[in-house]
């Protein structure tokens, strides 16, 4: 029942608007725009999107592209991938001594900063999908080191490829657990030759990044390519600062700001809002009562202290070895397993009473669904107003520029945008805040590959206007000022 009523909060989570799924930026150029080629392998070698995260790059107008006139469906099957993933890293934590189920799958699952990550289809068709391979190559390796069934190694070997295909952060992160999985094991029952395991994370990292070379010099420039160690202590030094950004400031906004601004969102949503409220203290209700029986416990704190620790900011180090050091939001997904194996000491001290485990449970489930609730809103409103322009777009198009013959301008009286919690980076932006989201959304909505390049300006001042379709947008602002961010 513990499982149940988690799942059934994580279905708030995703469809607290509605049985809908929100697009926003990338989404529109692969799951709009790619599928329209008559044939994918122009997409995969020709564009050159094979040279990167090659498993998400084939999945991206294969799979999640089918689903694009109806991306609630895909929505669906991604949140029921995020929770087998939770579950199967619950199996592995407590096969390694370690029982924070109620807690863990909280944070993991509904940690408000974690919801670009994990919603954003973008983003979690490769972060969600490839913590679902890590999650189970790890399960089957443990299973492999209990039972000694051989048959078990095939699968094990092909999840661990394909959990190194889909994102650089969990490809570290993939390898670093198993690594620490297998050295437990060997260590504690003293069964050095198992040791040999390593093998398989090892050659699975050389192969990608052999792929990576490959294709990288076949098909299109990648992030292989680009790695160079230049000024490697300034960008392990922008690295850290963006970390601590992430988990002070963007924490604190995302979480109990967005605890604020979501019920203010739900408020404004009337009878559906109250329906809303009711669903989000229902299933808290049931995470809490359920969950306080299940027991809280960890191995040595030193372990888990330190073992949390790598766990939690080696998958990050990638991000360092490209020339612009890119961290976001969906970026740190990765690193709540390791912040859940640090914390586990922590969480068996305080939380052993039943009673107080209860109110835990309960005031955390309600305060991270009502901010992933306001998540999902923002997501919402950005979608809405893109949509709206989108409409007005694609009206106007003349038959030149929707034959291939001219370039549009967009002329914006200012910067298209919508008050969020948190405005960092690229969260929850709208398309129309650079020329290449302009350009992947108005093609998606016109189901027209013939649209040469859309960008916006504020202003026709010093532009080349010669050959050009100009699209002047008025009407679309109606920005209401709140407790939010700029």
């Amino acid at each position: 029942m513990c499982d149940i009523s988690f799942a059934l909060a994580l279905i708030i989570k995703l469809f607290g608007a509605g049985f809908r799924y929100f697009l926003t930026l990338d989404d529109y150029i692969q799951y709009g725009c790619y599928p329209l080629y008559e044939n994918l392998h122009k997409v995969y070698f020709e564009i050159g999107t094979a040279a990167n995260r090659p498993l998400s790059a084939f999945l991206d107008p294969w799979l999640w592209g089918a689903f694009f006139s109806n991306m609630a469906f895909a929505l669906l099957l991604m949140g029921i991938i995020f929770f087998l993933s939770a579950k199967l890293f619950d199996n592995v934590l407590k096969e390694t001594g370690i029982n924070i189920t109620p807690f863990f799958y909280a944070v993991y699952i509904f940690l408000p900063l974690n919801f670009e990550g994990t919603y954003w289809i973008s983003a979690s068709s490769r972060v969600v999908v490839g913590l679902f391979f890590a999650s189970l190559c790890t399960y089957l390796l443990i299973k492999y080191i209990k039972s000694g069934k051989k048959y078990i190694l095939v699968p094990y070997v092909i999840c661990c490829l394909a959990s190194f295909g889909f994102y650089e952060s969990i490809t570290a992160f993939s390898g670093l657990l198993q690594g620490f999985v297998i050295l437990k094991f060997a260590i504690e029952e003293k069964r050095y030759k198992r040791l040999w395991l390593l093998v398989v994370p090892l050659f699975s990292a050389l192969a990608v990044l052999a792929y990576y070379k490959f294709a990288g010099g076949i098909y299109a420039e990648n992030r292989v390519s680009e790695f160079n160690l230049d000024n490697f202590g300034d960008r392990l030094k922008s690295l850290i600062t963006q970390f601590g950004y992430i988990f002070t400031a963007g924490l604190y906004r995302t979480t109990f700001v967005g605890f604020i601004d979501g019920i203010k969102t739900i408020y404004g949503q009337g009878a559906w809002g109250i329906l809303i409220a009711l669903l989000i203290l229902a299933v808290s209700f049931l995470c809490s009562f359920f969950g306080k029986r299940e027991k809280i416990s960890s191995p040595k704190a030193w372990v888990c202290v330190l073992s949390g620790i790598l766990l939690t900011t080696l998958p990050l180090l990638p991000h360092i070895l490209v020339p612009d050091v890119w961290l976001t939001y969906r970026a740190v997904v990765v690193s709540v397993f390791g912040l859940c194996v640090m914390l586990a000491p922590l969480l068996a001290i305080i939380f052993k009473n039943e009673r107080i485990r209860c109110a835990a449970i309960f005031v955390v489930m309600t305060v991270f669904l009502t901010g992933c609730i306001n998540e999902l809103y923002t997501y919402k409103a950005v979608n809405e107003l893109d949509l709206k322009i989108l409409n007005e777009i694609t009206d106007k198009l003349d038959d030149e520029a929707l034959s291939k013959k001219k370039d549009v301008l967009l002329v914006f009286e200012k910067e298209v945008y919508t008050p969020q919690t948190s405005f960092y980076k690229d969260h929850v932006k709208s398309v129309f805040y650079t020329d290449w989201s302009s350009t992947g959304a108005v093609r998606a909505k016109a189901k027209n590959l013939n649209i040469k390049s859309v960008t916006p300006v504020y202003s026709l001042d010093g532009v080349d206007t010669e050959g050009k379709q100009i699209i002047y947008i008025d009407q679309f602002f109606n920005v209401t000022e709140g407790n939010y961010e700029r």
